[in-house]
């Protein structure tokens, strides 16, 4: 009998350790999200905590923006038909992004294009930009590794930047998918550092590249401020 009492005893304080190993290792988002449930909305706790540690995977890694990016890439793939039955009608009277050419050049021979900031179908501000490199204007645009302009095409844009991983997408890179057949990855806007000088850079791999770093910097406020959540590109 005393043995069974001890045994009994035994178990009991396995289960309590258990339980209490369990919620000392339980990640610090599915706390914050479960006590979200009392009243709080569930999707908004798990949007904000994810956002949370990706900035700190981000800040730790400068890899995770090539994951970042893919990840992004095939969760609007699957969308792609639905986001190409906007009207231009709709897009007009919306706050968006438009590429055209200038016309114009930069000292090394770089086609300049701009950008242009719709709010409700009217212009509030434009930049100049690069897309491509002097040499690659007239290569596939729709195939990979060419480094030319990027395709003409409706576009979807990042809700806010990730950052760079390499110098000359400088430290922040704004996702831009294509919402169209297209070879082409890996596409966004960001500042081009080596904008007009002579060191094999000038240009982008097929980005939009400001040619000013505090462009990008309104550019970014813009987005943040009137959800500029398309882009139409017309430079062909």
């Amino acid at each position: 009998m005393p043995f069974r009492k001890l045994l009994l005893f035994l178990t009991c304080l396995t289960v309590v350790s258990c339980q209490h190993a369990t919620e000392i290792k339980l990640p610090v988002a599915l706390v914050e999200i479960n006590s979200s449930k009392n009243g709080e909305n569930h999707t908004e706790a798990n949007t904000t905590i994810t956002a949370i540690h990706e900035e700190k995977k981000m800040s730790k890694n400068g890899d995770y923006f090539q994951s970042r990016w893919n990840w992004g890439e095939k969760k609007l793939t699957k969308n792609n038909f639905s986001y190409q039955k906007i009207s231009t009608d709709t897009l007009r009277s919306s706050n968006y992004m438009k590429l055209v050419p200038t016309g114009k050049k930069n000292a090394l021979g770089n086609p300049l294009y701009k950008l242009i900031i719709y709010v409700q179908g009217r212009e509030i501000n434009s930049y100049d930009t690069v897309s491509g490199r002097a040499t690659t204007q007239n290569k596939d645009r729709h195939r990979s590794g060419t480094e030319a302009p990027l395709p003409d095409g409706l576009y979807k844009v990042a809700k806010t930047y990730i950052h760079g991983s390499t110098p000359e997408v400088s430290d922040r890179f704004l996702p831009i998918w294509p919402l169209f057949k297209t070879g082409r990855t890996d596409l966004g806007i960001h500042y081009d550092p080596s904008f007009e000088k002579n060191n094999g850079e000038d240009g982008t791999s097929g980005c939009i590249g400001l040619t000013k770093r505090q462009d990008l910097d309104q550019v970014l406020e813009y987005i943040h401020t009137y959800k500029l959540n398309f882009l139409e590109v017309k430079i062909q």
